[in-house]
């Protein structure tokens, strides 16, 4: 059996024992694909729940099983981690990669954090609840830069979604000429990004190259970035159109 399918039989038995039980069920962080593949499960239509990343347009997200409805609110197990250096002068330019690895590093599973956020020589970052005393107290340094790490307040600026303005020109409406723009590729090269699912769009996998984007559509490349689209701003003489889009910064 295939490493996804475990995990969505994983997630269904969380909705089941939610049902079961009367209580919420939580699960560890997805990726994008395995995201998908309960957005398709057509078992899984049949349940109660939602996705949650603990911040807008977050892209590892968490299975919330249960309805409020019946529940009442639900609190997702989710804390912010704020890391800063203890000398900004010495500090590093870190990258997401290299707060991964530091956390990774300290035996921590990729299943128990979400996004990572690096803001200059800052980053913030979501845990579960379960390993944030653990984080606060092990996590002392990123590299050569020697941190502090510190549960987040209930208001982080840092994580509401910056974009930046994106205009670019392409031969069609089309997704992969779109994803080409966008990552700055050949055709050729956003194709094999459709065949390596890593093209999503509203956190669902596209493999569907032809697929037209919608206005207010999220497009993810994996490696590449995520962008709100916002449409076609006008046609070219050479019947090109230059296209809007948002990227998350």
């Amino acid at each position: 059996m295939e490493t996804n399918d475990v995990m969505l039989r994983h997630l269904l038995d969380l909705c089941r024992k939610s049902e079961k039980t009367g209580s919420w069920q939580y699960s560890g962080f997805l990726s994008p694909a395995e995201q998908d593949d309960l957005l398709r499960s057509r078992e899984a239509a049949g349940f109660s729940f939602f996705l949650t990343g603990g911040y807008e347009n977050a892209e590892r997200k968490i299975l919330a099983a249960g309805n409020e409805e019946d529940l009442g609110k639900a609190e997702p197990p989710l804390t912010v981690i704020e890391v800063r250096p203890k000398s900004y002068k010495y500090a590093e330019e870190l990258t997401h990669r290299d707060y991964l690895g530091a956390i990774l590093g300290l035996g921590i599973e990729r299943s128990v954090i979400g996004d990572i956020l690096v803001r200059g020589k800052s980053a913030w970052f979501i845990c579960l609840s379960s390993v944030a005393e653990m984080l606060t107290s092990s996590l002392d340094q990123v590299r050569r830069t020697t941190v502090t790490a510190t549960v987040a307040g209930a208001d982080v600026p840092e994580l509401e979604p910056r974009y930046a303005a994106l205009r670019v020109n392409v031969a069609s409406e089309r997704l992969d000429a779109v994803v080409a723009a966008f990552a700055n590729l050949s055709r050729g090269q956003a194709d094999r990004l459709f065949a390596a699912e890593k093209v999503f769009v509203n956190g669902r996998t596209v493999t569907d190259r032809s697929t037209r984007l919608k206005e207010g559509d999220m497009l993810s490349v994996r490696g590449f970035g995520k962008a709100v689209y916002d449409g076609i701003e006008y046609e070219t003489r050479k019947k090109r159109f230059l296209v809007q889009l948002r990227k998350l910064i």
